[in-house]
């Protein structure tokens, strides 16, 4: 049994993402091309393949679905590499995918831009397309990167030129007190470790816009102005602003570290665990429905040697970075792939009213993201600290109940509702169960976080038989189910 241990950890965690050796891959979660079939795979209404543009139908449509997938990715890989290309002859370097990595330099592009030219036209030459151009490879290219270009795909090798790594989203509403701190402490946070950041901020109190507006000068504060639409909405509404691969959302009543270690971590983490989606900083459960309490602090595990072996580097601590999967985490602050938020949709934004706070509208995020294929994870940050001017908006006199007392009963209800009638959360402590179990192993065989007085339920033991059993079957599709066997 513990021989078979080691392959599922690799199936678990992917590992180091590819380098670009001349295929420029486009996806940033770097998952294999190889797992999927895109022959199988349908062609929905309104999507790419069915442009209103009469010969771009009719271009698709000679094209099988897997031979369309990558017409698409070689089209929006040329235009991003002629983009980084032109940036360099215009003498502007280009920035690192990750802190103390090395952008590639104008061949290196230039060698990957042929790669996928080649691969461009060997794939038109070998469908029926070919035959609506007399043969012609250059007409087919021609026409390929004319209907293949709606929309460019992140970069998973390099950071758009001049485009932020990192946009923290932060819900502002009537704290004069931090408008300069807040933004003066995150982007020396950024620059100590070299991360480069932009601020969305939802500046939800129009009164205090010319604040904000001031803040503009230093270059990386992107101000939103709305009128008290609140958490879910001025979260999106951030969002939909933001350009960086991960998001980060911030609250107001918090100060970020002066240190910008934990960026560095949080990346490590993101680019050694391509499946990790969310990862929470702030409080997190291991199963909701059988703790009395949230989490918070350093998680039991081991650093993860994963990620101290990605470009960059990372791990607070010796080893690797110390975190945990879990079943959902709180905001904020809270990491997030915008890949992430564009696939899902963001914040549920039904729950609420204007002005009403978000709760719940995390977990909910955290179990849309799960059943989408994505995992979630927690880790802990040092240095984070309340603002001591006032007392956050949430736990003021005024609006604590309606926030904690109404809409967290609506939050609690919505949740109940849409997803723990069929048993999803039962199955969900024990997916996060099973990674935790096969990812990591303890510090301190005491620190074991299940089967306590607050975790009734699972152990910290060696996977047995069942367990490895369902991790297996849980390998073979990306979709949620349940796994036989793990009841406990």
């Amino acid at each position: 049994m513990l021989g078979i241990l080691p392959v599922l950890l690799a199936l678990l965690a992917p590992g180091l993402p590819a380098r670009a050796d001349g295929t420029w891959t486009i996806d940033d979660n770097n998952a294999p091309n190889s797992i999927i079939d895109f022959n199988t795979v349908p062609v929905a209404p309104g999507a790419p393949d069915e442009p209103p543009l009469h010969y771009c139908r009719e271009f698709w449509q000679e094209l099988r679905p897997d031979q369309r997938h990558a017409v698409r990715r070689a089209v929006r890989a040329l235009e991003s590499l002629d983009s980084h290309i032109g940036q360099l002859q215009l003498g502007r370097e280009l920035p690192s995918a990750s802190p103390n990595a090395t952008a590639p330099d104008a061949a290196v592009l230039e060698s990957w831009r042929d790669g996928n030219a080649t691969r461009l036209t060997t794939v038109l030459l070998e469908s029926d397309a070919a035959r609506l151009f007399s043969g012609s490879a250059a007409a087919a290219v021609a026409v390929s990167r004319a209907c293949g270009s709606s929309r460019l795909t992140h970069d998973a090798g390099l950071a758009a030129t001049a485009r932020p790594l990192v946009s923290v989203l932060l819900e502002y509403f009537k704290r004069p007190a931090v408008v300069s701190l807040i933004a003066r402490t995150l982007l020396s946070s950024c620059a100590s470790v070299g991360v480069s950041c932009e601020l969305v901020v939802n500046v939800d109190n129009p009164h205090e816009a010319s604040a904000w507006a001031a803040e503009v000068a230093a270059g990386s504060v992107v101000p939103v102005f709305s009128s008290n639409v609140h958490e879910s909405r001025g979260y999106n509404r951030a969002a939909r602003a933001a350009r960086g691969r991960y998001l980060v959302v911030w609250q107001d009543d918090q100060i970020p570290p002066n240190s910008g270690r934990w960026l560095v971590d949080m990346l490590a983490l993101f680019s050694a665990r391509p499946d990790l989606g969310i990862l929470g900083l702030n409080k997190y459960r291991l199963c909701r429905q059988r703790e009395s309490n949230n989490r918070w602090g350093p998680t039991p595990w081991e650093p993860d040697p994963l990620t101290a072996e990605v470009a960059g580097g990372g791990g607070s601590t010796r080893g690797g970075v110390r975190w945990s999967f879990a079943m959902l985490v709180d905001f904020a602050p809270m990491a997030v792939r915008a890949r992430l938020w564009r696939e899902v949709g963001g914040l549920e934004e039904g729950w609420t009213r204007r002005g009403d706070c978000g709760i719940a509208g995390d977990w909910e995020l955290c179990a849309r993201a799960w059943v989408a294929g994505w995992q979630v994870g927690y880790m802990h940050i040092d240095g984070r600290v309340d603002d001591a001017s006032a007392p956050g908006g949430t736990h003021t006199p005024t609006s604590a109940e309606a926030c904690w007392g109404r809409q967290g009963h609506i939050g609690r209800e919505c949740l109940r509702v849409r997803y723990a009638n069929d048993g999803f959360f039962t199955d969900l402590c024990e997916r996060v169960w099973l990674l935790n179990s096969l990812a990591f192993t303890l510090a301190r065989p005491e620190l074991c976080p299940y089967n306590t007085t607050t975790t009734k339920f699972g152990n910290c033991s060696a996977p047995d038989a069942g367990a490895l059993r369902a991790a297996a079957a849980l390998m073979q599709g990306p979709e949620l189910r349940p796994l036989p066997g793990l009841r406990r």
